[in-house]
């Protein structure tokens, strides 16, 4: 099974989110935009994992999450990775409580390692992924837009931490909740 382990965002925020992302279609040149339903902030991808693991995986999760209580975030700038020169992917950024997203993302780490995954060298940006630049042409409007958008700031709190399968289709990446452990319950 293909697994990940993220903080899924509330319903409110996915919707706004969405709004955003229509108004940046109408923009975009080659773009691989999102669903907002699938809109989350990854912690730890960790591929294909025999089944046999998920137990542990699962146990790991719980034990994190209990640590924490619901994290307040605030989604206030639209931005691109590596840059906006020349984008390959367009985010959301996180502001708020990022501290103790570094502290679940370094405690998810941790405990993974332990259970044979390797860690993750690039260091964590707590940020949304909105859309994948497919080609770098057409992307004048769109880049523009971003540099000057004036974004109504959207308080995100992140109450849960889960475990989650992805099962890739031509239509685009189904998530199937497999675990969703409350942080501080």
């Amino acid at each position: 099974m293909r697994l990940f382990i993220a903080l899924p965002l509330t319903k409110e925020i996915e919707e706004a989110l969405g709004k955003i992302i229509f108004v940046l279609k109408q923009k975009s040149g080659r773009v691989k935009w999102v669903a907002p339903k699938n809109i989350h902030l990854t912690v730890k991808f960790l591929g294909e994992v025999n089944e046999n693991k998920i137990d542990s995986i699962k146990s790991s999760i719980q034990t994190i999450a209990l640590k924490y209580q619901r994290v307040d975030c605030t989604i206030d700038a639209i931005g691109g990775f590596p840059n906006l020169s020349r984008p390959r992917v367009i985010w959301a950024g996180l502001t708020g409580q990022v501290q103790v997203l570094e502290n679940i993302v370094h405690d998810v780490e941790e405990e993974t390692f332990k259970l044979g995954f390797q860690k993750e060298e690039k260091r964590f940006t707590p940020h949304l992924t909105l859309g994948r630049i497919k080609e770098n042409y057409g992307l004048d409007d769109l880049v523009s837009y971003i540099k000057t958008y004036q974004m109504e700031s959207l308080n995100c709190p992140i109450s849960t931490l889960s475990l989650f399968k992805s099962t890739l289709t031509p239509a685009g990446p189904i998530y199937d909740r497999l675990l969703e452990a409350e942080l501080g319950k």
